[in-house]
């Protein structure tokens, strides 16, 4: 896939969370992406300019528009561009990169997809992209967070669930008693992990971590794929 340099325009700026931030951008008709790649985003703050990575939320196939969900860091130079960002702004972005894609072609009838806070975005742009081009073979989403109030974009979740029978959601809660799942999402693998693909985003310690536990079960390499956030 070609990788283009083009300008997004901010159409959408939302707060999902006190710490998680939903950016839409109108971009050319003619990008294209995988479900799974990331861009670049080209950020200047006082006279400095960084490119920083961000993973596209939306699936590829809705055109002319990228989402991204991302993560506020206090005093992060990124985040602190974010916080006064506004419908209207320009931004020069980068892509698409990255081999985080979805493999359509191993036969497999179930993929388990693994993410904890916005390591959820790619996870989602897959499923949004295959659950319907695969009603046959089955979905499931572990998605990690500390407590309720950081479940961001739960009821899309919920509404994707009901709208395709062959999708399971999952949240799971590290921080908080309540009623559904708790801990991590690797303790929440299923028992059987044969016949299954597994798909990991977040932080290096989730990653690694699952990975380890998959490999010691018996999961070949070639059905792990995996996306780090440091």
């Amino acid at each position: 896939m070609n990788i283009q340099t083009f300008t997004g325009t901010v159409v959408n700026r939302e707060m999902l969370t006190d710490d998680v931030l939903f950016l839409s951008m109108t971009v050319p008709e003619t990008f294209s992406f995988k479900a799974g790649q990331f861009i670049t985003i080209k950020i200047t703050r006082e006279r400095v300019t960084r490119l920083k990575s961000y993973s596209l939320f939306n699936p590829p196939s809705r055109k002319g528009k990228l989402d991204f969900c991302i993560k506020i860091i206090e005093s992060g130079f990124a985040s602190e561009v974010f916080k006064k960002t506004k419908v209207g702004d320009t931004f020069e972005l980068k892509g698409p990169f990255g081999h985080f894609v979805f493999d359509e072609n191993n036969g497999l009838q179930e993929h388990w997809f693994l993410g904890a806070g916005t390591g959820v975005a790619p996870l989602y742009s897959m499923i949004e992209e295959y659950v319907r081009i695969f009603p046959q073979q089955k979905f499931v989403l572990l998605f990690g967070v500390r407590e309720q109030k950081n479940l961001f974009y739960n009821r899309e979740f919920m509404a994707l669930m009901k709208k395709h029978h062959n999708f399971s959601y999952v949240p799971v809660l590290s921080r908080e008693q309540w009623s559904g799942k708790k801990g991590h999402v690797q303790d929440h693998l299923p028992q059987d992990v044969s016949g299954k693909t597994f798909y990991i985003c977040g932080l290096k310690e989730l990653v690694l971590e699952t990975k380890e536990l998959l490999m010691k079960r018996g999961v070949s390499s070639d059905c792990i794929k995996s996306e780090r956030y440091d």
